[in-house]
């Protein structure tokens, strides 16, 4: 696996011209909230670059923060998206309500912490598994 830095629109537009030959590119973005103001230039920067983008939707989060994620990076050029962090959430009520409302193609899926090795092919079963499945009952804490 090779990564690539880029520092601008015309850099990652050669750097994506390098790799039109691979069949999946990913590019990892610097970590910011979905509220940054440089979420904005970005967006940009991958519109002119003609980049088509997947939205990573962290299925530990609460539907409102979901909700927003989906909004604040809302674009024609976002053609679906990969629910992460399967193995951290309860339950996936929420990001599986939220792919649903917002009519997202989920194209992959991610359980655990280690790209690609974690990137899988969406699989519905395991999925319908974990969305129905009654909770598990915990003890409650007991103060003496």
């Amino acid at each position: 696996m090779a990564v690539h830095a880029v520092k601008g629109t015309e850099d990652l537009r050669l750097t994506i011209s390098s790799l039109r030959n691979k069949h999946l590119v990913l590019i990892d973005t610097v970590g910011m909230g979905q509220r940054d103001e440089r979420v904005g230039d970005q967006s940009e920067m991958f519109d002119a670059a003609g980049v088509l983008r997947l939205l990573l939707l962290n299925a530990a989060s609460g539907g409102d923060t979901l909700d927003d994620v989906v909004r604040m990076y809302h674009s024609d050029k976002v053609i679906g998206c990969i629910p992460t962090k399967l193995d951290e959430a309860v339950n996936l009520g929420a990001v599986l309500d939220v792919v649903v409302r917002h009519r997202l193609v989920m194209h992959y899926m991610t359980n655990g912490q280690c790209v690609p090795e974690d990137l899988h092919p969406i699989n519905l079963d395991y999925l319908l598994h974990r969305a129905l499945k009654p909770a598990e009952r915990k003890n409650p804490v007991h103060f003496a």
